[in-house]
């Protein structure tokens, strides 16, 4: 199985994709992490320090793919899930989606994609340009990333428009959003409403989850010394058991820009106003 997982730039993509990784692995999957952002820190909460990367590898090699081995790219990281890191051009130059597109043809010459059982792409930000939509070229299912933000929400909507594009030529489908550190769902509903797929996980507003990332810690691991955190992985364990459900999801039927722009900011200009109530409904409240 092979999953894609995209939203607005700084969302936490990386920290829930790391999470997700582990759940996986916790129930019995191998898994592969890729990281596909030029400042390849996906994987870091899973190994604890910036690996090298494909882009970095196959330079001191002179590109000459036959002389890297996967124990080159490819590092351990907590629970055992192994990780990779694209890497990128540098800034200003040069496609990052091509570099994706390297990395996959490298693993697959070393026979990297036939050793797992889940391979989950994590990509950079909420570019939807051609390079950056690679990965759904790959992929069974893709994972948006959101919060309760009308942002993300837009950033949410052009992602579900490459997948619905992608679905066109592959057998890709959207497995649903995951909201992430927001403390409401309001918004995220009016666009569900409108926008309809499923909403595989919202997480609350929890400190813990910024930390691990500044510890280069999944949760998981921080738990294992502070057992009350496990609360929090069962966030992440039910993401991971409805994604090897194989779910349906969905081909998504995105809003056009205008439409979701009027919808999104229609409900911060005209909130829904609780009823006026009278002084003796008011009273009859109080004494319920």
């Amino acid at each position: 199985m092979k999953l894609a997982v995209y939203g607005k730039g700084g969302i936490g993509k990386s920290t829930t994709s790391c999470n997700i990784s582990v759940a996986l692995a916790k129930r019995g999957m191998k898994v592969l992490q890729i990281g596909c952002d030029p400042k390849h820190d996906s994987t870091f909460t899973l190994t604890g320090f910036l690996i090298p990367t494909i882009i970095d590898t196959l330079q001191e090699k002179d590109y000459h793919y036959e002389n890297v081995w996967p124990e080159d790219v490819i590092y351990k990281g907590y629970g055992g899930v192994d990780c990779v890191e694209a890497g990128g051009p540098p800034a200003g130059s040069g496609c990052g989606g091509y570099v994706v597109g390297e990395t996959v043809k490298l693993l697959k010459e070393l026979n990297a994609f036939d050793e797992y059982d889940v391979i989950l792409f994590d990509v950079l930000g909420d570019v939807v340009c051609g390079g950056f939509a690679a990965p759904l070229n790959y992929s069974d299912y893709c994972m948006i990333v959101t919060d309760n933000g009308f942002d993300a929400l837009f950033a949410a909507n052009r992602i579900a428009a490459s997948v619905r594009e992608k679905a066109r030529t592959h057998p890709l489908r959207l497995a649903g959003l995951i909201g992430n550190r927001t403390s409401k769902r309001d918004l995220i509903d009016k666009y569900v409403d409108a926008v309809p797929m499923p909403v595989l996980e919202v997480l609350p507003l929890i400190e813990d989850i910024r930390v691990s990332r500044v510890k280069g810690k999944t949760l998981f691991e921080m738990a294992d010394k502070e057992p009350s955190l496990g609360y929090v992985c069962d966030y992440y364990l039910n993401i991971a058991d409805q994604i090897l459900a194989r779910p349906e999801g969905v081909i998504p039927q995105d809003a056009q820009d205008r439409e979701l722009f009027s919808l999104l900011s229609d409900f911060y200009l005209n909130p829904s106003k609780s009823p006026v109530l009278n002084p003796e409904e008011q009273l009859d409240l109080m004494i319920v």
